[in-house]
């Protein structure tokens, strides 16, 4: 009985713990915003280290020549699908290094890896 009320008091602790470590982690991840780029740069997104978009920005002139060269004649247009996307994955690179470099010059990483050791031990360090 002794130690069932242990092994209780251990999983709090832990759970207390874990909850710690997701704020923290949280915290981190809510102040980085990254800007991205397409590479005719005529597109550019903004998003946060929780990877939300936040702010997209297009060239007048692409929607221009899109508009002229695609859509008046009923083309199908894939420069401005295609700008866009790239500005994404471009943020998205960016915003996951930025994760990762803040989280090694905070301490984050290794909250993190205890993080997830504990919840998949059950048990505290």
């Amino acid at each position: 009985m002794l130690n069932n009320i242990k092994n209780a008091a251990g999983l709090m602790a832990n759970a207390n713990k874990v909850r710690q470590q997701q704020q923290k982690i949280s915290a981190l991840l809510s102040s980085i915003r990254v800007s991205g780029v397409s590479k005719n740069s005529r597109v550019s997104v903004v998003i946060t280290g929780e990877q939300k978009i936040v702010d997209i920005q297009i060239d007048p002139s692409l929607i221009n020549f899109v508009y002229e060269n695609y859509t008046s004649q009923n083309k199908t247009d894939s420069v401005l699908s295609k700008s866009i996307i790239e500005a994404v994955e471009n943020a998205i690179s960016k915003v996951q290094k930025e994760i990762a470099t803040k989280m090694q010059e905070t301490g984050s990483m290794g909250d993190f890896m205890s993080m997830v050791q504990a919840v998949s031990q059950g048990t505290d360090k």
